[in-house]
């Protein structure tokens, strides 16, 4: 999740009775004489992420016949509700959608689809009313607690072969939304199964990377003895790599999230960026795809929600590095 798109958490909805009482608005038939239907696609940002969603759902609706109409909120809420009545005007099937702001931002435009009696399914993060039954028809997201345990797994071997089993480590996280703390936890679990030694001697809020930057300078120069770091997002990971950088430590840095920028710093020469942990989009749309087409139909997805796991980008295996810069 990149700084930016940990803004959001969202959430869509659709009654069974509804869709069971007339056949969907938008629906039409294909040469094979099958339904084919109009999927509205709420994104709150453009980055690579994102555009994976939205590649993997267009690939899996073309297959069926199908049509995405992809609205940007540029993770604004005012642009959400009005690009949301848009696409309930325009009478679509139903709705994949990752709010602009918060669970709690976009509830109020998350029910004014479910009094539309159109079925929405929640993708990316979705906490409290955004994963609730009486709201959404799916939620498909990623296991943020895995994208934690993802890194802290390498982060373990790590410290085992060459910190002496010891480590003192400082944290910048994104407290302020539950999934970084699910993050987070995942981390510190998968170091304390591994039976390493680690004293956490900082932990500071920071998932900007103007921000973060300068947050991890201070966290180094007063504890010295830092000897690992690690982030609970794109923003805070890239930060630390910099503040690093800055200080000429050589001190190894365990991050969350994948962008091209943190692939290019998993490549770069400077051994500092070891491993990240970043979100399958994908693996996502491919859920969401397949509970939205459930609930259009008016089946019920059970279980309501899917939890997808990271992928772990480690310096140690170039391939995949490259392999994800290639596309």
């Amino acid at each position: 999740m990149t700084s930016r798109r940990l803004i959001g958490l969202v959430a869509v909805a659709a009654t069974a009775t509804a869709l069971g009482a007339c056949s969907p608005a938008n629906s039409g038939a294909g040469a094979d004489g099958k339904s084919t239907y109009t999927i509205g696609l709420v994104l709150p940002q453009g980055d690579k992420y994102f555009q994976g969603i939205q590649d993997g759902l267009k690939a899996a609706a073309k297959a069926d016949g199908n049509e995405i109409v992809v609205v940007n909120t540029n993770n604004d809420a005012s642009t959400e509700a009005s690009q949301v009545q848009n696409l309930i005007q325009r009478k679509v099937n139903a709705i994949v959608m990752q709010p602009a702001t918060s669970s709690a931002g976009s509830v109020a435009t998350m029910k004014s689809v479910t009094a539309a009696h159109i079925p929405l399914i929640c993708f990316g993060n979705c906490t409290d009313q955004a994963a609730d039954p009486s709201i959404v028809k799916g939620v498909a997201q990623s296991d943020n607690t895995a994208l934690g345990t993802g890194t802290g797994d390498v982060a373990a071997k790590y410290i085992k072969a060459k910190l002496g089993g010891k480590a003192v480590v400082g944290m910048l996280n994104c407290d302020s939304f539950e999934v970084c703390k699910l993050r987070k936890a995942g981390f510190k679990d998968a170091l304390a199964k591994a039976g390493v030694q680690v004293q956490y001697v900082a932990d500071q809020e920071g998932f900007l990377p103007d921000k973060a930057t300068p947050i991890a300078t201070n966290m180094l120069s007063a504890n010295p003895n830092i000897n690992l770091m690690w982030s609970a997002n794109e923003g805070g990971t890239i930060g630390i790599v910099t503040a690093v950088k800055n200080s000429r430590k050589s001190i190894p840095v365990f991050g969350t999230d994948i962008s091209d920028e943190l692939a290019r710093h998993l490549q770069d020469s400077n051994n500092i960026l070891q491993a990240t942990t970043g979100q399958d989009a994908q693996g996502t749309a491919e859920k969401a795809y397949a509970q939205v087409i459930k609930a259009i139909k008016g089946e019920a997805n059970s279980p309501l929600e899917l939890l997808v796991p990271g992928i772990t980008f480690d310096r140690a295996n170039p391939d995949g590095i490259s392999k994800y810069l290639a596309g």
